[in-house]
């Protein structure tokens, strides 16, 4: 059950947690003030294709958002989502005894891309203006879900 869990944990982190902010004036008051970029950004058109039943691997469905002048950050965190819902959804079957390796060797997997993805985009981020203190808590915390992912991964290729 942890493996259809975490993984869906991932996407949830992914999609709603604030990855980073950036100072910019605020039209009303006048002042500065933080504005933050939930990762909705990077992934939200690849969630809109799976919501309409379409396939994510779409030339439509593809990130648009850019990091540092690129789009290569976006992608990166959008596979990541996509092989972590492929997890859960695999996962459900898992519960099956045959299955069971199988979805551990995929909920491996889906940590290690979860994981990469966010060193990826950590990454990136050092070599903008605002730099690494701009990373929001929600990058920290699909991190820390990826690690728990692949570690209830190796749990189950343990056979528990």
């Amino acid at each position: 059950m942890i493996r259809i869990l975490l993984p869906l944990a991932i996407v949830a982190a992914i999609y709603f947690g604030p990855m980073y902010g950036f100072e910019a004036s605020n039209p009303v008051s006048g002042r500065e003030e933080v504005s933050v970029v939930t990762g909705s950004k990077f992934i939200g058109e690849t969630v809109a294709c799976v919501r309409e039943l379409k396939s994510p691997l779409e030339e439509e469905c593809a990130a648009t958002e850019e990091v540092n002048g690129s789009t290569t950050v976006a992608s990166v965190v959008s596979w990541a989502a996509l092989f972590a819902a492929a997890a859960a959804v695999v996962g459900i079957f898992g519960l099956l005894p045959f299955v069971g390796r199988v979805t551990s060797l995929l909920t491996i997997i889906a940590g290690l891309g979860a994981l990469g993805a966010m060193g990826f985009f950590m990454l990136t981020m050092m070599a903008t203006s605002e730099g690494l203190p701009a990373v929001q808590w929600g990058a920290y915390l699909t991190s820390g879900a990826a690690l728990l992912t692949i570690i209830a991964g190796l749990s189950g290729m343990r056979g528990r």
